[in-house]
Parts: C-alpha cells; sequence; structure tokens
C-alpha cells in the first residue's frame, strides 16, 4: 500500500558540531571526562524533570537519543521533543512500508561497521527508485524507518550512521532535485533525530559535479564536511577490515547478495512488531 506522508519540518541538529562542543574529543584527561559525564547526567536530568513537571514518563533511550542529538543541550532537546509530538515519521511501521522495502532500494548492513567511528552502515541504490512516479515519500520513509531502528541505544546514537549512497545506474532521467534536496534534509535530522556521522557517494557519474555544486547549498557546512564524493575501490579508506563479506554485490567488492540482506531485515522487524502489538 502507497503512503503519503506530510512534509514535516522539525527543528535542525544544533549548529555548533560535534567536534566543537565535545569536551572528551579534545582532551583524554579524568578529569575532563568526569566534567563530560557530568554534564550529560545533568542534561538528562533537565530533560526529565521537565516532563516529569506535566506527568509524562519519557523512556530513558527516547531521552538519550534526543540529549546526544542536541550535543546535550537540554533546553535543544526539550523544543525537539515537543516539536516531535505528533512527528510521523518517529511513528513508523514495517507492514507500511513492505512495498518501498521490496524494491531494495534502502536497508541497514547488519555487522558492517565503519573504520575510525564504528557506526553502523545504510546502504542505499539511488537507481531503484524513481522520483518521478511518487516514489520520493515512501523512500524518505523507508530510510527515517532505519535511522530510528539504529537510534535505539547509547552505543548508537553516540556513534552515528553511515549512509553508502550507491550511483551507479543513475541517470539524469531517474534524478530529481527537489528529491535530493529533501534526503539532504532526512540526512541532516530534519525528519529524525539521528546523527549521520558519514554520507558517502560511491561511484557518482561524470554530471554530478554539477549536481554537488548545487547540494552544497541544501547542507549545513557541518554536514558539508561529511560528504565523501569517492570510487568503489576508495571504500577500503571508511569501512572496517573483511568489510567486503557484508557489502551487497551490486558493488564490485561486495559478496553479500542485497536482496536476501533487504529480506531478512523486513522479517526482523515484521515479527518483532507483531510482538510488540
Amino acid at each position: 500500500t502507497s503512503i503519503v506522508l506530510p512534509k514535516f519540518r522539525r527543528g535542525g541538529q544544533s549548529t555548533h558540531s560535534k567536534d566543537d562542543t565535545s569536551i572528551t574529543s579534545s582532551s583524554s584527561s579524568d578529569e575532563m571526562q568526569l566534567a563530560s559525564k557530568q554534564a550529560e547526567a545533568n542534561c538528562i536530568a533537565e530533560i526529565k524533570d521537565c516532563f516529569r513537571k506535566f506527568g509524562i514518563r519519557m523512556p530513558e533511550e527516547i531521552v538519550f537519543r534526543y540529549a546526544n542529538f542536541y550535543n546535550f543541550d537540554a533546553e535543544e532537546a526539550i523544543d525537539g521533543i515537543h516539536e516531535d509530538n505528533g512527528n510521523p515519521y518517529m511513528k513508523l511501521k514495517m507492514e507500511d512500508l513492505e512495498e518501498q522495502f521490496e524494491t531494495n532500494a534502502v536497508f541497514p548492513l547488519p555487522k558492517l561497521r565503519t573504520r575510525k567511528t564504528n557506526s553502523e552502515v545504510i546502504y542505499i541504490k539511488m537507481s531503484r527508485f524513481d522520483p518521478h512516479k511518487g516514489d520520493s515519500d515512501e523512500f524518505i520513509a523507508s530510510l527515517c524507518y532505519v535511522l530510528n531502528d539504529l537510534s535505539q541505544t547509547v552505543e548508537q546514537c553516540r556513534n552515528g550512521v553511515t549512509v553508502v549512497a550507491d550511483m551507479q545506474g543513475v541517470t539524469k532521467e531517474n534524478f530529481s532535485k527537489q528529491h535530493c534536496a529533501k534526503l539532504m534534509q532526512a540526512l541532516q535530522g530534519s525528519m529524525v533525530p539521528t546523527r549521520v556521522d558519514a554520507f558517502i557517494v560511491v561511484s557518482p557519474p561524470s554530471w554530478f559535479g554539477k549536481v554537488f555544486k548545487w547540494m552544497k547549498s541544501k547542507v549545513s557546512k557541518d554536514f558539508l564536511r561529511r560528504i565523501h564524493l569517492i570510487k568503489q575501490e576508495q571504500l577500503p579508506q571508511f569501512l572496517m577490515d573483511d568489510y567486503e563479506l557484508y557489502l551487497p554485490d551490486d558493488l564490485c567488492q561486495g559478496y553479500a547478495v542485497g536482496a536476501e540482506i533487504c529480506e531478512d531485515y523486513m522479517d526482523l522487524k515484521i515479527a518483532h512488531e507483531q510482538k510488540q502489538q
């Protein structure tokens, strides 16, 4: 069943990058680490206290997700939670997205991690959907579903996610600037509070250079530093050792079957959601 989600714009991630605001990233001293942990604990306590005054007990994982996304700024995190009240992208179900997932256009790659940040990886096959046929909303919803799924634990939130966009087979005919702009919003946290640590564009076509110049106006300076346009041979710079075992065979270095990975993921999520009913 095709779904159409309303265009929803949440408050974006803090304009301060984690590199600028994180205490622990610039110092390894025990004293600084202790101060950082205390600041995080104070932020989380403030968020909980705010909602407790209204008789609302926020789940631990939700509180940490927003606190982490907003760099442990309690005021911004509280505002973000308020803005997301009723956000359809936060309440997605696999049973409503099966048709889109069956296109194998977007799915996570289990066990695959990045080399430097140990973040989990989402694979996007850009040629498997046509935004001109109304696939854009369903695609963005599917991406947000996976972003939500990979933002449930403290470790996941801290590490963020890496998105690998496979551009093989993409033509000017099945590329839309409007869809690209919406994708950039999703990757920057405008739909759901998940930090994308890196956006790796693999094998971009020759004409993509002009598109990338246009894309730069749609992203923050902080996020622009996380975008990498690379050839397939450069993937080892970003992914862990033996990454080939978990990479879809759509890419020349991959050994895994993408359709099977996506099918297994769908089955797992459907079973999990049915248990929760």
